[in-house]
């Protein structure tokens, strides 16, 4: 019973939190329910109602319905409850819906995720994550919504994006891998990783890890584009660097003499290339080729559901050629220092489906 009210929160666990309510002996389903009268989310209507269908005793019917009146009358968004017509706890049957989306990453090294899962007929479960280049996850709303006002919340994203950001539908099962690895890496949101990862397990499609993005199906006649080409592709306009040292080494980089003497052009491009060289070699921007590695296989991914063939195969075939990433990492290095300081804009909110 504690684990019950101690996941209620998590709207993911609805199928798991049913199955364990009708574990409970009446009494201890009369305790629980009397402890939910001091929980007054949404989340707590969604489980409400999923369990009511199924319940046969009527004085538990009972004490469920004062309580989803409770919440209805405290202005939470409740259905009101439906008798059975048919088990509630079972498989799935035919194919449940599920989406996933991602965007580029922003100014300021941000992106999002946002995956869809239809935990019963037209009831969603939205969740939206955002998630840092190198840091991970660093955000997670998750909220039980209507298919309507996730579809409304959906169309919302694609009328804020502008380029160049996109926003893109993608595999649900890629989505939800893209936050459990975030997950890891930043040593957030554990808890809500185990739920997630059940429900996007057995989702058929073609798309589940990154190694799955370098074999998606195109023209044998598709010639790959250059990786320096694909770099100035619009999609990587917003991304740039920024680091520990990096108001230090910019201001090397940009220095236009050598003490008091004025250095002639090409010298100066020369001391530059090599700066930037020895720059891009040390030991704190080599920590960065992994999270690099993952962005390009993301970012082929998003050209291939853009039909960008050519940037798509273009980047695979790097990747699958080029261990250090030197070409790429040294673009984004020296992009970063020439661009000068950044403006600080808005990234992507997180977006209330309630609100």
């Amino acid at each position: 019973m504690e684990e019950i009210i101690k996941a209620i929160n998590n709207a993911l666990d609805v199928e798991k939190k049913v199955e364990a309510f009708f574990a409970l002996s009446k009494d201890e389903k009369k305790m629980l329910l009397e402890e939910l009268q001091h929980i007054k989310t949404e989340v707590s209507g969604f489980f409400l109602n999923a369990i009511y269908p199924e319940e046969k005793d009527k004085d538990i019917q009972k004490l469920i319905r004062k309580l989803l009146f409770k919440l209805k009358s405290a202005g939470i968004k409740t259905e009101e409850p439906k008798t059975s017509g048919g088990p509630v706890i079972r498989k799935i049957e035919g194919v449940r819906e599920r989406f996933g989306y991602l965007t580029n990453y922003d100014e300021m090294q941000t992106r999002l995720v946002v995956v869809g899962l239809e935990i019963k007929n037209k009831a969603f479960v939205f969740l939206n994550a955002e998630t840092h280049f190198s840091r991970g996850l660093l955000d997670l709303m998750t909220a039980p919504v209507e298919k309507k006002g996730f579809d409304e919340i959906i169309k919302a994203y694609r009328n804020d994006t502008k380029p160049p950001k996109v926003f893109e539908e993608i595999s649900p099962a890629y989505a939800g891998y893209l936050i459990e690895e975030a997950s890891n890496r930043s040593g957030t949101f554990r808890e809500e990783m185990r739920p997630l990862k059940s429900f996007t397990a057995n989702i058929a499609d073609a798309v589940h890890k990154p190694k799955d993005i370098y074999s998606l199906a195109i023209s044998d006649t598709t010639d790959g584009a250059a990786i320096n080409t694909i770099l100035s592709h619009g999609v990587f306009v917003p991304f740039q660097l920024s680091w520990n040292s990096f108001e230090e080494d910019q201001k090397t980089y940009n220095s236009t003499s050598g003490g008091t003497i004025i250095l002639p052009t090409e010298p100066l491009e020369d001391k530059k290339k090599e700066f930037l060289k020895d720059l891009t070699n040390r030991k704190d921007m080599k920590s960065l080729r992994p999270f690099f590695r993952r962005m390009l296989e993301d970012y082929a991914y998003l050209f291939y559901r853009t039909k960008e063939f050519d940037s798509y195969k273009g980047i695979t075939e790097y990747l699958n050629n080029n261990d250090t990433l030197q070409e790429a990492l040294s673009y984004f290095i020296k992009k970063s220092l020439e661009r000068g300081e950044t403006k600080k804009e808005d990234g992507w909110v997180i977006v209330n489906p309630y609100g």
